[in-house]
């Protein structure tokens, strides 16, 4: 018995360590909010389970008649309550809004991860579906940095699902990309930007938020915008992952924009909600 204490402890150990990077790298991928702000539009407050029973939740407003509902998935920090204003421009246009939030993220309860947050997403679009029901022809599906995993995560897993569209906002190409990018910003031309990345991967190693492989499953229109003035995801990572796209995504690059503003794609995204809003005339014999 005392022979396998060596490999007991090394077991103990790896596993601590294990846990350790992940609750670490939580802080370095999740900033969650628990801040509520006031309502700006009549939005319903509403609450719904993941399978688990975890309760979440989420606002939504109606759309009116003949308009699609956008399901938004927020990115890595803030809350639904913070992104009311990223959002008012489409629920004045009479778009119908569902923002949730992810566990830990505003009052939502639960942990946030990789993992959760598919199945956070997963539980929003059922609840949009049979507890709204709103069908999926009338849903378009819109991510924002983070929030494209999740987004995308849908649109390529219920790819069967008739989508009016996607639209993919600020979209990076994976975590391990992501992680490497931000590293060489913060310790370019040190020591330390030629050591770290190599520990990138085995630190991140359940946090692949791989967008570049769920991307081709994706079967619904999509739009993919980006931005020359953001310097949190690079605009050459949206146009890599958009390289990977099915064929016929559209793609709108804006010179003017940061990360977190909203209003420089809103001429884009209100004319792809047109176009895949339009019905589809009959061919001309």
């Amino acid at each position: 018995m005392r022979k396998y204490i060596p490999f007991l402890l090394l077991f103990i150990l790896l596993s601590a360590w294990a846990v350790f990077l992940d609750r670490a790298t939580d802080h370095f991928v999740f900033e969650p909010s628990t801040q509520v702000y006031s309502l700006q539009k009549p939005f319903e407050e509403i609450t719904f389970n993941t399978p688990d029973g975890t309760t979440l939740y989420a606002l939504y407003l109606k759309a009116q008649q003949g308009k699609p509902t956008i399901l938004f998935f927020h990115g890595n920090k803030y809350n639904i309550y913070s992104f009311q204003d990223f959002v008012l421009p489409y629920a004045n246009k009479g778009y119908g809004i569902y923002l949730f939030d992810y566990r830990g993220y505003g009052k939502s309860k639960g942990k946030v991860s990789e993992k959760n947050m598919y199945e956070d997403a997963a539980a929003a679009l059922f609840n949009l579906i049979l507890k709204q029901q709103i069908i999926p022809q009338d849903i378009v599906l819109w991510g924002f940095a983070l929030g494209t995993s999740p987004a995308l995560y849908i649109a390529s897993t219920y790819n069967t699902l008739p989508f009016r569209g996607v639209i993919l906002q600020s979209p990076y190409t994976n975590m391990a990309e992501m992680g490497f990018y931000m590293l060489a910003q913060k310790y370019n031309d040190t020591p330390a930007g030629a050591v770290l990345p190599l520990l990138l991967r085995p630190v991140l190693w359940n946090k692949n938020f791989d967008n570049t492989e769920m991307i081709g499953g994706v079967k619904a229109p999509i739009l993919i915008a980006f931005s020359q003035l953001d310097r949190t995801v690079p605009y050459m990572m949206s146009r890599s992952l958009a390289a990977k796209a099915p064929k016929g995504t559209e793609q709108f690059f804006s010179p003017t924009g940061v990360h977190h503003s909203s209003e420089w794609i809103e001429p884009a995204a209100i004319s792809f909600l047109n176009r895949i809003s339009a019905p589809v005339l009959p061919e001309k014999e």
